[in-house]
């Protein structure tokens, strides 16, 4: 058989099985779901479909899997995706849907077709069509819209629904973007999104950039709730998180439904508006971090990938503890407060040390103070407040119980300090050397006014004026005898 005669073959050998199921509809209704499908899967017009299909896909190059045996090119008609992708229930109707023969045959053999992550976040947005944020889209999906990418889109009335309750249901934000470094594969064996949750603060998000400016564009956390891998019309998987919960709902006390869970993110218009105006004046910003390869000058290019991936550790760390807090980066287990100080302070630490350097303690709290505070007052504040969170570092690190002093609001501090010095090293960009700088401006107010306050008021006057996207100030002295004020 000739290249072009094989890639021929798969349309017939469709053809055929529907035509074997179609004389035979009588008996199959009467089998069982899961005999039905060891019956289907072993008939010769199934495995016929099976061979074309790999060498259809071989002829396209796609999918191609080694089991250690044979070279695989394609996916396979199996008993499990049979009955999975509601393929048994086609071959059992009278009538078969126009496009399930194409469906089909592209979901076994391709060609390859560019695929896309999509991330749902936890927040309940009130937003109308799409935006973009960070080469990200972020939008509102329809039940349309997720049946338009739901594998085998003819036969999915029929199939188990790959997505999770909430984002069907609708009212639900997602980032969408395709990706070029995602190939073609099938589904994984054992659940991912169980393994990925685990060790957390060093979780790679795809979607950091706009997530991390959606967390200081406001002040409330925003996670990702789920995240999926999608080969449109092919592989729908969620990879990541285990979607929002429904929880119950009701207007009047007579007629009930259910709505997502959101957590303590909820905005209305005009808080939407101005986080999307945030979102636009500081995408480009955040962009320029990712252009180091361009730099042509080798010394710079090489300091700029490595402050780029700083900020990206930095974010991943910040974004990762996100499950773990409540409204106003409160930390919702008294437990876990030693640990997200420590990861906090991780996160500054990578943030404001360059490289290898002693005395960590004292240039990361000076460093964060002369690079985010707005007075000699306030500097003094945030220097004591990273030098009281080294010291519980130092006890988590070592094995040792952090004594109670400090640990209840110094989390929501760090939470602040950190969203601010994210806004200011974006504004400021990948060429900002951090340690001579900051260190400089320390004896110099002509030196931070110039590279450090100047630069970054020209942007945060336009940012609009809501808490999150100005600077937020809290007296640390004063609300460590006080709890902050909840909106």
């Amino acid at each position: 058989m000739t290249d072009s005669s094989a890639e021929l073959a798969l349309m017939p050998a469709i053809a055929a099985l529907l035509e074997r199921a179609a004389k035979m509809r009588d008996e199959l209704a009467a089998v069982g779901e899961a005999e039905l499908a060891e019956l289907v899967a072993a008939w010769r017009e199934t495995r016929a479909v099976n061979a074309a299909a790999s060498a259809a896909a071989r002829i396209r190059g796609y999918l191609r899997y080694d089991d250690g045996v044979n070279d695989h090119w394609g996916r396979r008609l199996t008993r499990n995706n049979l009955r999975t992708l509601g393929v048994l229930d086609v071959l059992c109707r009278p009538e078969t849907p126009d496009r399930f023969p194409a469906d089909l045959a592209a979901y076994l053999a391709g060609p390859p077709t560019l695929s896309e992550r999509l991330v749902v976040i936890d927040a309940r947005l009130p937003l109308q069509g799409s935006h973009g944020v960070c080469g990200w889209q972020l939008t509102q999906p329809t039940a349309a819209d997720l049946d338009a990418v739901t594998p085998l889109p003819s036969s999915s009335q029929f199939a188990a629904d790959p997505w999770d309750p909430a984002l069907r249901l609708g009212g639900c934000c997602v980032l969408r973007r395709a990706s070029d470094d995602l190939e073609a594969r099938n589904p994984s064996g054992w659940g991912t999104a169980i393994l990925r949750s685990l060790f957390e603060p060093e979780l790679v998000i795809p979607a950091w950039e706009p997530l991390l400016l959606l967390n200081l564009a406001q002040a409330e956390r925003v996670i990702v709730a789920a995240e999926y891998e999608i080969e449109p019309g092919r592989m729908v998987e969620r990879v990541r998180g285990t979607g929002l919960d429904l929880v119950p709902a009701t207007s009047d006390g007579i007629d009930e439904w259910e709505e997502p869970g959101w957590g303590p993110c909820w905005l209305d218009g005009q808080e939407l508006a101005d986080v999307l105006t945030f979102t636009d004046i500081m995408s480009p910003l955040l962009l320029q971090w990712q252009t180091w390869n361009d730099v042509v000058n080798p010394s710079r290019r090489k300091a700029m990938k490595k402050a780029s991936e700083r900020l990206q550790r930095s974010a991943h760390r910040f974004l990762a503890l996100g499950p773990r807090l409540g409204s106003i980066g409160d930390v919702l287990y008294e437990r876990d407060r030693a640990e997200i100080i420590f990861w906090y302070t991780s996160a500054l630490e990578n943030l404001m040390i360059t490289d290898s350097s002693d005395e960590l303690s004292r240039k990361v709290s000076q460093r964060t103070a002369v690079l985010i505070g707005a007075d000699d007052d306030e500097r003094l504040e945030i220097r004591r407040a990273i030098t009281h969170a080294y010291g519980i570092r130092s006890k988590v690190a070592h094995g040792d119980v952090p004594p109670d002093t400090h640990l209840k609001t110094l989390p929501q501090h760090l939470y602040i300090y950190l969203r601010r010095a994210f806004r200011d090293l974006i504004i400021l960009g990948p060429r900002f050397d951090v340690g001579t700088v900051c260190d400089d401006a320390l004896m110099s107010a002509a030196v931070r006014e110039q590279s450090i306050a100047g630069p970054v008021r020209q942007v945060v006057d336009r940012l609009p004026v809501a808490p999150g996207m100005r600077t937020q100030r809290m007296g640390y002295a004063r609300a460590s005898r006080h709890s902050p004020e909840r909106r």
